[in-house]
Parts: C-alpha cells; structure tokens; sequence
C-alpha cells in the first residue's frame, strides 16, 4: 500500500495505491467545529470504479508529485 498526503491552501489531499481497493484519491476541507473531516472527493477503483485516467485527472488537478502520475500512466504501484 502507498499513501501520499498534501496541503494545499485549506485542502488535504490523500492519494495511493492499495491492494484491496486499487487507486484512491480523497480530498478533505478543513476539519468542522466537532473535530471531523469534512470530505469533498472519495473515489477509488474498486468500489466507485474510478478509471485510471479519472486518477490522472484528479492528480493534475489537484498538482500532486508528477512522478506519481508518471507511475500511475504506467500502471505502476508508487
């Protein structure tokens, strides 16, 4: 399993690759008042059949290291 996170500005943003659910991108705003997450995007390959193109797209949306894209192109575990 591979996880990366990444602030930007007032998002974090969590991203990787998994044995059980394949690729995964979420994105969460700033935690709300009563100390929980507030999640924006959640996708993954296995249970909301996120291609890997969409994992592209989302990772050039969202600026994430370009040599995980590079791995995610070449269908390679990062």
């Amino acid at each position: 399993m591979s996880r990366y996170t990444k602030e930007q500005g007032d998002l974090e943003i969590a991203y990787g690759c998994d044995h059980a659910t394949g690729y995964f991108f979420q994105v969460y705003d700033l935690p709300l008042d009563n100390g929980e997450d507030n999640l924006i995007i959640d996708e993954c390959s296995l249970f909301t059949r996120m291609s890997k193109s969409r994992m592209v797209e989302l990772m050039t949306e969202y600026q994430v290291d370009p040599e995980h894209i590079d791995k995610v192109l070449m269908d390679l575990t990062f």
